[in-house]
């Protein structure tokens, strides 16, 4: 009865200690994942290029990071947008638009807290 009640014990342990190991990504967005009890990963997307070829190199290597939070997938903050990363590249820089992107995502997850910190390089241009 005991060794039974024990490995009762041990699987129920085990399943409630695995999480998702995965940070969901479409179209180089990121979305929270909910529940588990940790997880620790990473992903990328890449943007399409930009068609045209009639632009000026102003900077390269320019980044921008943001952080996303959510808690037990009831509370999600953060703003890790395209448009809000892409404004925090090009602060400072007299440049449109941002080619070459590449966008990092890393995840961790305790215990139903889950933390993403979403990293975005490129280069940025001057429309001609």
């Amino acid at each position: 009865m005991k060794k039974s009640l024990l490995l009762g014990g041990a699987l129920a342990a085990a399943a409630l200690m695995t999480g998702c190991a995965g940070v969901a990504t479409q179209n180089g967005s990121v979305a929270l994942p909910g529940g588990g009890f940790y997880s620790d990963s990473a992903a990328n997307a890449i943007l399409q290029p930009i068609q045209s070829k009639d632009y000026t190199i102003v900077k390269r290597g320019v980044k921008a990071e943001a952080n996303l939070l959510g808690i037990f997938a009831a509370i999600n903050m953060g703003d890790a947008s395209y448009a809000t990363l892409k404004a925090q590249a090009l602060s400072g820089l007299k440049a449109d638009d941002l080619i070459d992107v590449k966008m990092d995502y890393k995840q961790e997850t305790i215990l139903g807290i889950n933390k993403v910190k979403v990293t975005m390089t490129g280069t940025a241009i001057k429309f001609k």
